[in-house]
């Protein structure tokens, strides 16, 4: 098994449809498309050595404002395993896989909102529950700005700072 990271943009035509296939076979509401509101700005993905998409992570790198304080961070995404590698220890190694890049690009916490949290707390994230505020993408259009609390909220903080309770401003669209 290969664990790589690729900027979406360099992503071929055949590594998109792969993507596209485990994403609508994780995610049976997603649009027929590699992605799901953005364009992500990298992908974690992990291949067999014939070259089968195994598992997947969009990720978003930007800054998020956290009850006074600014985060660089990465916003996960999309995370999915082939039905045959699930809980095999797949997804685990992947966010460690991730993990390391954030620590050595200094990134200061990851982020991500699971429905189903088990998987994520297993992997030292914490629930939070912040109000949060975020750009609100419907379909290609932007509807406006949303202020409520996002169920599911993880956090993974990786630097010295704290997490903070109040209000988390994604500063854009929810990952």
């Amino acid at each position: 098994m290969h664990i790589t990271h690729l900027p979406d943009y360099l992503l071929s035509p055949t590594q998109r449809a792969q993507i596209t296939t485990l994403l609508q076979s994780s995610f049976p509401q997603y649009p027929p498309r590699a992605h799901f509101r953005q364009i992500p700005h990298f992908r974690i993905l992990a291949h067999d050595d014939s070259g089968t998409l195994l598992g997947h992570i969009a990720v978003e790198h930007r800054l998020v404002h956290n009850a006074g304080q600014v985060l660089r961070i990465f916003g996960l995404a999309d995370v999915c395993m082939h039905p045959d590698h699930q809980n095999k220890g797949l997804g685990t190694k992947l966010l460690n896989f991730l993990e390391s890049l954030a620590r050595e690009a200094q990134i200061e916490a990851l982020l991500l909102i699971a429905p189903e949290p088990e998987f994520y707390l297993k992997n030292d994230f914490l629930a939070v529950e912040n109000d949060c505020k975020w750009l609100f993408l419907q379909g290609d259009q932007t509807l406006g700005v949303l202020n409520r609390k996002i169920g599911g909220l993880m956090v993974k903080m990786l630097g010295e700072k704290g997490w903070r309770e109040g209000q988390l401003d994604l500063l854009g669209h929810i990952f």
